[in-house]
């Protein structure tokens, strides 16, 4: 990307920004469709939305994504607003021209164009809305004006679910209601938190749906809900949330730019954040694997699994009491166990402990069907990482930092069975997560 005195800014404003999807996702596109622009993440904490607008205005920056939690002051703060955003009483983008800021609402007109991308049709089918807030008023509010036959409100507060159902009707008389199971639904779709990394589901009852409905959530971390997987098993086709986060931006950045964004460069944001295989992390201990995992997970939705994480939980006991009650080998042997059953994971961002590596089977079995990186730093940005904090590390605890250096270089030919290195040495954890999905993208 060479930025001149000429590009054009981009960005997101919001609080917390640091761990969003909209830089890579735009940048992408920037870089795709070859447009002199670049895009950027603003913090900008509440009650600052004016001044970071008065900013726009004064730097020529030419458009906002906005979230969490200016939506809302973004609209009143609009010279001008979008249709579909005045339903919405909120904006989550801001185009500058000239200075006149226009306001869009983008959300919803996002999840429609995730259900056309799989060839999902809603014009005049009947749909069970899960959930009452921000995110269920955006999708209702583009389902009913994409042509929705029926739109049925749940939510756990009734009061909510009517008024929510009241709006919807101000601008489409009659079409919503709160849903008692007065009907049977072509599609149903969850906007509530509820299964962001976790087991839960919204529901457990699908005969509200028709036998050849259609099955989504918005949720996007995991990219398969347990309320998907659930839906799925039970022969429901299901779209994920990832499809809504990158469609709303795809509209954003066509708003920005006044360029159509083509089918190939979709299906290329598509496969970005789509982990075909998974990711494993290996490395020494303190080269950031958790942190940069999460990131990972953060940009493609993936889900995260901690092998350590996974023995404790088993086992009931924190590994440095594993290696203090039974020793290292009982503990490699539960290692390798737990790797074993996720040779076949596919679509997860897999972090391991550190000395994972001894076996060497351990690595070969998951290069079988994923991708293992190593995490890589020399000893002094291991003991920077992990603050000299060694207790809770049995292998480390109460080593100087030369000896660690020992077991860190008796590694070293273990490490080099993975099948990228990555120094993380002078790298910021952001930084290394993106150079693992560039090669992770660039594997075949």
């Amino acid at each position: 990307m060479n930025i001149t005195g000429r590009t054009i800014q981009l960005g997101v404003i919001g609080n917390p920004v640091s761990h969003s999807i909209s830089p890579r996702l735009h940048n992408t596109m920037i870089e795709k469709m070859n447009l002199d622009y670049t895009y950027s993440a603003f913090r900008v904490t509440e009650g600052e939305a004016g001044k970071a607008i008065d900013g726009m205005r004064a730097l020529n920056i030419r458009g906002f994504n906005v979230t969490i939690p200016h939506k809302i002051k973004a609209f009143e703060l609009c010279d001008e607003v979008d249709p579909f955003a005045e339903k919405m009483g909120a904006c989550n983008t801001l185009v500058n021209t000239n200075g006149v800021i226009k306001g869009y609402n983008t959300d919803g007109a996002g999840f429609i164009r995730s259900l056309e991308y799989k060839g999902i049709d809603v014009k005049g089918k009947a749909v069970v809305v899960i959930g009452a807030g921000g995110a269920a008023q955006g999708v209702a509010m583009a389902l009913a004006d994409a042509g929705t036959e029926k739109i049925g409100i749940i939510n756990r507060t009734k009061e909510k679910a009517e008024k929510l159902a009241e709006r919807i009707n101000t601008y489409y008389p009659d079409l919503a209601c709160c849903y008692e199971g007065d009907f049977k639904a072509d599609i149903i779709v969850n906007t509530t938190s509820v299964g962001m990394n976790s087991d839960e589901t919204p529901t457990d009852n699908l005969d509200m749906l028709k036998k050849e409905a259609v099955v989504c959530d918005i949720v996007y971390c995991p990219r398969e809900t347990a309320f998907l997987k659930m839906a799925r098993e039970a022969g429901f086709k299901t779209v994920g949330g990832i499809g809504m986060l990158i469609n709303q931006a795809v509209i954003a950045f066509e708003l920005f730019t006044g360029n159509e964004v083509s089918k190939e460069t979709v299906d290329y944001l598509y496969r970005m954040t789509e982990l075909e295989e998974s990711i494993v992390l290996t490395g020494f201990m303190g080269t950031g694997k958790t942190t940069v995992a999460k990131r990972l997970c953060a940009l493609t939705g993936a889900e995260f699994i901690d092998t350590d994480e996974i023995i404790e939980k088993e086992t009931g006991m924190e590994i440095k009491d594993i290696f203090a009650a039974f020793g290292e080998e009982h503990f490699r042997n539960k290692e390798s166990e737990v790797i074993k059953r996720l040779k076949n994971k596919k679509g997860a961002v897999i972090s391991l402990g550190g000395g994972a590596v001894i076996r060497r089977e351990n690595i070969d079995l998951l290069r079988e069907n994923n991708m293992v990186f190593c995490l890589e730093a020399d000893i002094d940005k291991v003991f920077e990482n992990i603050g000299g904090n060694t207790a809770s590390r049995p292998l480390l605890s109460g080593k100087t930092k030369e000896e660690a250096k020992a077991l860190l270089d008796s590694r070293r030919e273990a490490y080099k069975n993975c099948d990228f290195t990555v120094d993380v040495t002078n790298l910021e954890r952001g930084q290394a997560a993106d150079i693992i999905l560039e090669l992770y993208m660039g594997r075949d």
